[in-house]
């Protein structure tokens, strides 16, 4: 015979409330983008005022002018004025970003709410930073050199564009890349080059096997790995901070190309907010201010 009465044992019988409660199994933390590009250009620290400034020596070793031959004996020297400027870099007002957690959504929370807003909000600004920095880089490529020191370089290179295929994308890069080089190697920077490139084309880079070679992983990296680490003596870098102008396809640059003024790096703070019941106010900011350094240390490389 049937059974009567049965229950659900999930549902109140009076409140008809349902009787579950999820389970927390922790918190799916959001990839935190890299912030590379920064730590790659050069810094200084300022304790005050407003802005910090370099003073640029003129370059003079191109070419011979004013080096003059003592013909006579008991002439008077000849004297030449030296060459010299200056580039300030102003710090930036503040910038920040605030969050207030009242204390009984906290404490009722089952994961760690602070944890996450101070997570949140450090990578934020630290991205914003980076991206300040590739700013700065990129406006280097089409700036004029103060003194004498060489101008940015822009290497226009149509064959990018209409390459079909990922290698021969690749291959059209790389050519690229070394005209870039080169054209700061000829600006007498025979430092430390990096290679600023987006995922897409770093992954074009990889399966050119003018970079890596097909069959097997060197030190250079691989297709296996999906790595490749240095092109013409210059590091690869990929980022997702990456200018989003248009037909710019890579930035190779020196450590400074590009300049980074710094009054405060990325400061965290959680305050007592006493304008609400058992509130805390977290809090990140910075202030720095960025430019174009040594313009002659960088090359855009664009397909149009």
């Amino acid at each position: 015979m049937a059974i009567d009465g049965a229950t659900d044992p999930l549902v109140g019988s009076d409140s008809t409330s349902t009787l579950t409660r999820d389970i927390h199994a922790g918190v799916i933390e959001a990839f935190r983008r890299p912030t590379l590009i920064f730590n790659t250009i050069y810094q200084q620290a300022g304790s005050g005022g407003t802005g910090l400034r370099f003073i640029i020596e003129g370059k003079e070793d191109t070419d011979d002018t004013d080096v003059t031959s003592y013909d006579t004996s008991g002439t008077e020297i000849s004297v030449t004025d030296g060459t010299q400027d200056e580039l300030v870099i102003d710090f930036d007002r503040p910038q920040y970003v605030a969050r207030r957690v009242d204390g009984w959504d906290e404490a009722v929370s089952s994961y760690g709410v602070m944890d996450m807003q101070g997570r949140q909000i450090q990578s934020k600004l630290l991205n914003t930073v980076d991206r300040k920095a590739v700013a700065a880089i990129e406006a280097g490529t089409t700036t004029t050199g103060l003194v004498g020191n060489g101008d940015g370089t822009v290497v226009v290179n149509t064959a990018i564009a209409s390459a079909t295929t990922s290698e021969t994308i690749g291959d059209a890069l790389i050519e690229s890349i070394y005209a870039g080089i080169a054209a700061i190697r000829s600006n007498d920077d025979f430092g430390d080059l990096f290679i600023m490139v987006n995922p897409t084309n770093y992954s074009y880079l990889v399966q050119s096997e003018k970079a890596v070679n097909g069959d097997f992983t060197n030190g250079n990296g691989g297709f296996d790995s999906g790595n490749v680490y240095q092109i013409g003596g210059a590091y690869v870098l990929q980022t997702n901070n990456f200018p989003t102008t248009s037909g710019l396809e890579a930035i190779i640059y020196g450590r400074q190309a590009a300049g980074a003024a710094i009054l405060w790096d990325v400061k965290t703070k959680i305050l007592d907010d006493d304008n609400y019941l058992d509130a805390k106010r977290i809090q990140s900011y910075f202030s720095n201010g960025m430019s174009s350094l040594r313009c002659e240390s960088v090359a855009a490389i664009k397909s149009v």
